[in-house]
Parts: C-alpha cells; structure tokens; sequence
C-alpha cells in the first residue's frame, strides 16, 4: 500500500494518534505490551499515593488533583487534535452521572488506602470483574458458564487468603472501602454499556465525566472544610506524581480500547494487581507473606477466567 504524503494533491497523511492505533491494530504482541505497561502506570500511581497519605493528605483532596489533572490533559488534547465536544443528548445527562460514579469509587478505592496496604487495596478493587458478571447473570444478560461458576468461590477463599483477615495487615475499614469502590467501578461498567451509545471517539465524554467528577470534588470540599493537602515535599511529588500517572493511562486505555477493543484490554489489565506488588515492595517496601501471595494469585487467576472471550 503506498504510503500517504502531505506533498500529493488530495491525499492527507494520518495523523500519528490514528497511526499509532493502527500499529496497535494490527501488531497484538505490541498492544499488549503496550497495555501491560499502562496497568503497570495505573499501579505506580496507586502506589505512590501513598507518600500524599503519610504527608498528611485527604482521600478529598487526592481525587481533587488527580481528577482535575486528568480533566485538564484531557481537555488540552482535545484541543491539540482539534476534537469536537459534541455529544449526543443521552450523553448529555449520562456523562455527569458517570462522573459522579467515578469521583465515588476512585474516592472509596483511595479511602481504602488509608487503612490498608496498597497492595491489598487494588487487589480487593479488582473484584469489579467478579462483580460485573454475577449482575449480568443474576439480571440475564449472560449466562453462568463453568469458567464463572469456578472463578465466583475462587476469587472468594483466594481474596480471605491474601487479606490475612487474623494478621496485622487486615483492615475491615480498608476492605470494606475497597469493595465499596469495585461496586461503584462495577456500576460504571454496566450503566456505561447501557446509556452510551457505540462511537469510536469516547474521549469527548470522557473528558466530561472527569470535569464532573473533579468539579463534585471540589463541591464537597467547599461544603465540608475537610479538603487536606501533603505538609511535606515529598507527599506532593507522590500526589502530582500519581495524577501524571492517572492521565498517561487514561489516555493510553482510551486509546488502546479504540485500537483492540475493550474485551482484550480488560483481559490484559489484570496485570495491574501484579505490577502492584512488585511496586509496592520495591518503592514501599510493602511484604506479603506466602499465604497473602497464593491468596492473590488465586484471585489474579478467577479474575482471568472470568473475562469473556475473545469475540
């Protein structure tokens, strides 16, 4: 196929993001290593949020500057590529309403951090799958195979083993806030699928659900006070570090779902509870002990067998 030149008349040379896309497309060894090392920047990100917590910040003001830092790279690639924010009028009341899901469950999943391991925190989130498929079943969406049928009490005896609910790392306020975060991420998945209407270009929403969720932030630390910032320069080099992180993998997902479609990139998402161990023992020295470890790798693999196939 002759390639496109900017120098012949009537022919317009790809843009480097739909080229980059089509590379994705067309390599599948490249696109998941591509979305490997996005789960892995989604974990470095939930890690280091940790240096903003021990300096003294608020679960408030975390999804604050997280959210309005992705808003605001969102917005100015948008503007860079010339996107229009045009939305259907479903998605005008939609997108809000995701928002609001989204600031609700990135502050639950945070909150979790508080009092628990980061590790175990993203380990516990990651039971949205489990979640996502029993609401499917119970409500006939689909079917209960055998995978699932499996995956449900494995995740279960797998999660007790790596929370260690009888050892000093267990916290019932950490799992409890973690779970409540993976329903809420569970609800923007099943609503999502539901409201939106197929488009290619999700990012015009996407930038508006997290303008809302930033802007909901901002509202409730305005109405109740209890918005507190890192009192250390490391904590804002963990806080901003962590809001970089957020909007590289955001923008990379977005990306990556429009290239291989988002069946493929959950599957290879997975990798994140993974990267999340490794980066907490390297930069937090965080340990596990074998029984947590074998707890989470049952539920790494019930998360894996639970993820629909490959249409």
């Amino acid at each position: 196929m002759a390639e496109l030149r900017n120098d012949v008349p009537g022919l317009v040379a790809p843009s480097p993001e739909k080229s980059f896309l089509h590379l994705l497309a067309l390599h599948p060894r490249l696109a998941t290593l591509f979305l490997a090392g996005t789960a892995t920047i989604f974990a470095l990100g939930s890690t280091l949020v940790r240096f903003a917590y021990d300096a003294g910040a608020g679960t408030l003001a975390i999804v604050l500057v997280r959210t309005s830092f992705a808003a605001a790279g969102l917005g100015v690639l948008l503007a860079l590529g010339k996107v229009p924010l045009r939305l259907s009028p479903r998605e005008r009341w939609a997108a809000p309403l995701m928002g609001l899901l989204t600031g609700g469950y990135s502050g639950a999943m945070y909150k979790g951090i508080e009092y628990m391991p980061v590790a175990l925190v993203v380990l516990t989130f990651y039971t949205y799958p489990l979640f996502t498929g029993l609401v499917l079943w119970v409500s006939g969406k689909e079917r209960l195979t055998l995978a699932r049928a499996i995956a449900f009490p494995l995740a279960f005896l797998g999660l007790l083993l790596a929370l260690d609910v009888s050892g000093g790392d267990f916290s019932l306020r950490g799992a409890a806030w973690a779970l409540l975060g993976a329903l809420g991420f569970t609800a923007v998945l099943i609503l999502s699928g539901r409201l939106f209407p197929p488009q290619r270009d999700t990012r015009p929403r996407t930038f508006v659900i997290l303008l809302t969720a930033s802007a909901a932030a901002a509202l409730v630390s305005l109405v109740t006070g209890e918005v507190y910032f890192p009192q250390t320069p490391l904590g804002w080099a963990g806080l901003m570090g962590s809001a970089l992180c957020y909007l590289l993998a955001m923008t990379s997902i977005l990306m990556a779902a429009a290239a291989i479609g988002p069946t493929r990139v959950a599957v290879v998402m997975n990798v994140e509870p993974v990267a999340s161990m490794i980066l907490t023992f390297l930069i937090l020295g965080d340990r596990l002990g074998p029984i947590q470890l074998a707890g989470a790798a049952l539920v790494i693999a019930a998360i894996y067998i639970c993820q629909p196939p490959r249409p």
